[in-house]
């Protein structure tokens, strides 16, 4: 049985209760995108219906949307990421009353047919005993890492990367199956990667994906190289065995996307920031490489030159995306490179196989911190790629960028800034993440933070935003709504002093049910001070659901593939 987490008697990061966070350091941000009052105006017009009905008049009912119109969002309560009971430690630097949750950042998030969800994150990785036995690199006193282990210090469960399911759509949270507590030391891990298999082989940060069949991939890399994990009813039957399975390629990777389609077709796309030593003469930032066998083997060695990418694929259909920084420069474009026969061809290469030549998107104006553009899509053919701006240096005004395809990425529309208008103040627009239901529902969530008039200052507050467009087209506006009323992360002198804007790190993700009913987002909030790390703060993740109240057109009949069939390459030996 897995325990549900009660975070309802949880303080917020500054000691105040939630109404005094939104009367008082919320009222700024609340005025210039309309939170409290689009929330409050879905309410009023809800309940104004639901009286109509009852009178027996229809003028209040909503109206069906239409190309354009945006989507009312109503948000839950927010749910802190669980930790094993029996790792809990009131004595490991945690405040007390967020012991029972998980340190972690940087959350992937995914989704099956069935509304079962899936969330991985970075670990600590300084947090597991005072000293670190890489001491002479990190500075401290030497010692081995621990997890979960009594008179240690540790914020580690197990020693992969965190891996929680959800199997009620978001309700409650607990571990994936066979991701169990792994007490111990480093040497311990080291001998469970090679004997052992699920949590106790050591990771540093992960992926997920799920493909026609509802199987479940989780990517956790060890920097050095891959774990691959497998599961099915959404995470509750791990489908890996004993031992745990390496990729055996990809040196020196740091930041594993994973897409999944079909029956077992996976698509991982690494990024090595050099040409691996075991490639072709080709060079490139990312490396694909593609699996029809559940990720037992690999095609190698596919160069994808370019800037900061990421990768998306059909769950049914034969395309696949992805969307780069067309290099590592200041400026630039953003492009995007499409498979329209699961990426195959393109190994042992090289071979440009099925991947066509790279298509412009739109323009870059900057090179924001570690901004990702981001591509996702459905079964429909709608593909949206979206990307944060920096024309004005880190920290000037950001700008937020998307475009649209309803085609395939055949065509697409111009692109254009889907940024708050902040006035003159301007802010920062970081890391925007898309999502898409099968009837066109586009939503994008970010993390967000509205400068006063001394710009960016000690005392400034992020914040979780998010908007949806029912078919958006090019010049469409958002209403953007705070997710989260709790600040995500409050501005430190230290980053003022240094310009530094890095504090909820690399990215987020979001998901939208299987009916387009609501959308799910995991994220990071930062919370007290760091025990070993100066200038830091703890990061928890966390999740939280927002129901669509508006009226969306029911999707079109999905066109079903031919071929999809049970995942008998599960019993098959690596």
């Amino acid at each position: 049985m897995r325990d549900a987490i009660d975070v309802d008697d949880a303080p917020l990061q500054s000691g105040k209760t939630a109404e005094e966070e939104a009367g008082g350091t919320m009222g700024v941000l609340n005025r210039v995108l309309g939170a409290t009052f689009a929330v409050a105006v879905a309410f009023l017009i809800l309940a104004s219906s639901i009286g109509s009905i009852l009178d027996g008049d229809d003028a209040g009912e909503s109206q069906m949307l239409t190309p354009g119109d945006p989507v009312e969002l109503s948000f839950g309560d927010p749910i802190y990421m669980p930790r094993h009971e029996e790792c809990i430690d009131l004595n490991n630097g945690q405040d007390e009353a967020y012991a029972g949750y998980g340190i972690g950042y940087e959350p992937s998030l995914s989704i099956d047919s069935m509304g079962n969800m899936q969330i991985t994150a970075h670990k600590d990785l300084r947090w597991g005993g005072e000293g670190t036995p890489f001491a002479p690199l990190l500075g401290g006193p030497l010692d081995s890492w621990y997890a979960c282990e009594d008179g240690q210090m540790t914020s580690w469960d197990y020693w992969a990367s965190w891996f929680w399911v959800s199997t009620d759509n978001g309700s409650t949270w607990g571990h994936g199956d066979q991701f169990d507590p792994t007490p111990g030391n480093l040497a311990n891990s080291a001998i469970g990667s090679v004997t052992g298999g699920a949590s106790e082989c050591l990771g540093d940060e992960g992926d997920i994906a799920v493909d026609g069949n509802d199987v479940v991939y989780y990517l956790d890399t060890t920097l050095e190289d891959n774990w691959w994990h497998r599961f099915t009813e959404g995470g509750d039957s791990y489908e890996m065995g004993v031992v745990c399975q390496r990729m055996n390629t990809m040196a020196a990777d740091d930041r594993p996307w994973v897409a999944a389609q079909g029956d077992g077709i996976i698509h991982y796309l690494g990024n090595s920031g050099a040409s691996p030593p075991e490639c072709t003469a080709d060079s490139g930032r990312y490396w694909y490489y593609h699996s029809e066998n559940g990720g037992n083997s690999f095609s190698q060695c596919y160069a994808m030159p370019g800037g900061w990418s990421t990768i998306s694929s059909e769950r049914d259909g034969p395309y696949v995306y992805v969307a780069q920084e067309d290099a590592d420069t200041d400026t630039g474009t953003v492009q995007i490179r499409i498979s329209d026969d699961y990426g195959r061809g393109t190994g042992p290469g090289p071979s440009d196989g099925t991947w066509a030549e790279p298509v412009e998107v739109g323009p870059r104006n900057g090179n924001c911190p570690e901004g990702y553009p981001v591509v996702n899509n459905n079964e429909a053919g709608t593909v949206v790629v979206v990307w944060a701006d920096c024309g004005n240096g880190n920290l000037g005004a950001w700008d937020m960028q998307m475009a649209i395809s309803y085609d395939h990425g055949t065509t697409w529309e111009e692109s254009w800034s889907i940024a708050p208008d902040w006035g003159d103040v301007g802010g920062i627009t970081m890391y925007p993440f898309v999502s898409i239901s099968e009837n066109n529902m586009v939503s994008i969530s970010w993390y967000g933070l509205e400068y006063g008039e001394d710009g960016y200052t000690e005392g400034d507050e992020w914040y979780l935003l998010a908007g949806a467009i029912y078919e958006p087209h090019s010049g469409d506006v958002f209403d953007w709504v705070v997710g989260d009323e709790t600040p995500l992360h409050i501005v430190t002198a230290y980053e003022e002093a240094n310009g530094d804007v890095h504090a909820l790190h690399d990215f987020f993700e979001t998901v939208h049910g299987p009916n387009g009913e609501w959308m799910g987002i995991a994220y990071q909030q930062n919370i007290g001070v760091h025990p070993f790390e100066d200038y830091e703060e703890q990061r928890y993740i966390k999740f939280v659901r927002a129901q669509v109240l508006s009226i969306v057109p029911d999707p079109a009949e999905p066109v079903v593939e031919e071929g999809i069939q049970s995942p008998d390459w599960i019993a098959t030996d690596p």
